[in-house]
């Protein structure tokens, strides 16, 4: 009896089993197998040849051309301020005029004593002329004409160091009166009139900033400086600036590139001078940069779907004529504008843009449809102006040129 349980068991056990088989052998194949047997649908786009700008991107900064902090040369009391905050001042305007009645006494001081040593000198003058006369009659001795002789000469000497004094106190006269020397506009005033003033003051009588035009300084990666003295040795370089506060682009030109890399950070400095008529880029402020340097030579541009990533690089996926999948290899220089810029393929070959993520190397694939990318063969073409919008400078997809390709 206490083997009973157990042959239950055993009999349960088997009539599973067969039941099992039975309805395995009925039921339909797994969807996923059904699926594996239809050929993939995809879809080709045809790989560009239009002309691909090299397009660095970067963060920069405004610079003021010329700026000037204004401090006095000599001690003095401010007697009158000649301009306001945020004017614009020329070259040579008179800006801060400081008390200068001591000066302008000396200065009358030492013409009078020019005037007396002038009148001196002129009746030495005449003496000597009598003398020189009176030698030639042996009335006197050639001692008593050296003696009128040297008096003349010691007047002459007092002259021109009167003369010198005059122009001495002219200078200090002017130190009183404090110019422009760079055409700009006026910052911040920080005194008032009758304030005492001197050379070694911490802060400033006021500054002036030269806004129009403008500098934009930007860094790069050492190994991208290549690439652009390369361009810029066959024309001058063009770089936009995208004040992201208005959206307005701007467009300049590649003035300046340090002479040595930074060996902290492995970056070098660079400047562009921008005309900023319209003064809407600000010192201070920060842009974003595109600098054009040049173009690819040899290159195509593709759809960035269809680029594929494995562990020996990027490639990309065709189909020929039997609509086989096959690989072909390629060299990526840079991605900028939803666009895949690529050596080692042909223009007008197709690459699998769509659907690609599901197919092999030999697998039969259906093409559902072969269409252009117009509008990215568009954003690729060269740059020759500010884009429009002035938004898609520097916020889309603008990166910058793989590390050590040279274009």
């Amino acid at each position: 009896m206490k083997h009973k349980p157990l042959l239950v068991a055993a009999v349960i056990t088997a009539l599973g089993g067969a039941i099992w088989w039975q309805q395995g052998a009925h039921s339909p194949a797994p969807a996923n197998a059904a699926r594996g047997k239809r050929a993939t649908s995809v879809e080709l786009s045809p790989v560009s040849s239009a002309p691909a700008s090299i397009r660095l991107s970067t963060n920069g900064n405004v610079t003021a051309l010329d700026r000037l902090e204004l401090r006095p040369q000599d001690s003095g009391v401010i007697a009158a301020i000649r301009v306001r905050e945020g004017q614009q001042v020329a070259v040579g305007e008179v800006l801060v005029q400081l008390d200068a009645a001591a000066e302008r006494a000396d200065l009358a001081k030492a013409r009078a004593a020019l005037a007396a040593n002038q009148a001196q000198l002129n009746i030495a003058r005449r003496e000597l002329a009598r003398s020189q006369e009176l030698k030639q009659q042996q009335f006197i001795s050639q001692s008593a004409l050296d003696t009128v002789q040297a008096r003349v000469e010691s007047l002459a000497a007092n002259l021109a160091a009167d003369r010198a004094q005059i122009d001495a106190v002219q200078v200090q006269l002017a130190r009183k009166t404090l110019r422009a020397p760079v055409a700009g506009q006026v910052g911040a005033i920080s005194l008032s009139p009758g304030a005492l003033v001197q050379p070694s003051m911490a802060s400033p009588l006021l500054t002036i900033t030269r806004v129009a035009p403008v500098a934009v300084s930007f860094y790069l990666a050492e190994r991208q400086l290549p690439a652009v003295r390369q361009a810029q040795a066959q024309a001058p370089l063009t770089v936009y600036a995208l004040n992201e506060a208005d959206g307005s682009c701007h467009q300049g030109q590649l003035s300046f590139i340090d002479s040595a890399v930074d060996s902290s950070n492995g970056n070098v400095l660079l400047k562009a001078q921008f005309a900023n008529a319209g003064r809407a880029l600000w010192p201070g402020q920060f842009v974003r940069v595109t600098l054009d340097a040049g173009h690819y030579r040899d290159a195509v541009a593709l759809p960035v779907a269809a680029l594929v990533t494995g562990p020996d690089g990027q490639f990309a996926y065709g189909v020929d004529k039997d609509n086989k999948v096959r690989r072909l290899p390629l060299t990526l220089l840079a991605v900028q504008d939803e666009q895949a810029i690529v050596r080692g393929m042909a223009a007008g070959t197709g690459v699998i843009s769509s659907g690609g993520q599901n197919v092999r190397p030999g697998e039969t694939v259906t093409v559902s449809r072969a269409r252009p990318r117009a509008a990215n063969a568009a954003a690729q073409s060269e740059m020759t102006s500010c884009p429009a919008p002035a938004a898609n400078v520097g916020r889309k997809a603008v990166a910058s040129a793989a590390a050590g390709v040279a274009p």
